[in-house]
């Protein structure tokens, strides 16, 4: 027991026998974790982590589609390094990458979440009339027409 009387969820945790399976795969899955980890190149570990495991897949949440690029350029060194691990207890014969943005975005308690569009509408438009006649400014008025094109074609699917 700790100081405030409670005890630890793990101490909890190994006292439930119907709890033990649930544990020794949480332990498991660590332990993949870390070897994925262990095997990628500096850089990548804030981006990618292991989802599941699918039989002896290794099934990796990549943050974007450039991630997932390099990833599956270097999954043949990555599955050699994580089948080299000698806490290995799971056998891993191939690893799957898919993309899922969301789940390495900081979640902040009561704040909405940001919006996919990287600059609104009329930001871009206050934007575009401040610069001078200039390639950006052709371009940015090439953005801000092709995106009032696709929300007029849009909503008129709906």
């Amino acid at each position: 027991m700790n100081r405030s009387g409670f005890k630890p969820i793990n101490a909890l945790m190994r006292e439930n026998p119907a709890l033990a399976p649930i544990q020794d795969r949480l332990r498991q899955f660590s332990r993949l974790q870390q070897s994925f980890a262990d095997a990628l190149p500096p850089g990548l570990n804030q981006s990618c982590r292991v989802a599941t495991v699918e039989g002896s897949t290794l099934v990796i949440a990549v943050a974007n589609g450039a991630i997932a690029t390099k990833l599956k350029q270097i999954l043949p060194r990555l599955l050699e390094k994580i089948r080299e691990n000698k806490k290995q207890e799971q056998e891993v014969t191939a690893i799957t990458v898919i993309v899922q943005p969301d789940s390495f975005r900081p979640q902040v308690a009561g704040v909405a979440a940001p919006s996919r569009d990287p600059m609104p509408a009329d930001k871009l438009a206050e934007l575009t009339e401040l610069l001078g006649d200039s390639p950006l400014k052709a371009t940015m008025e090439r953005i801000k027409t092709r995106r009032q094109r696709a929300l007029t074609s849009g909503s008129k699917k709906r």
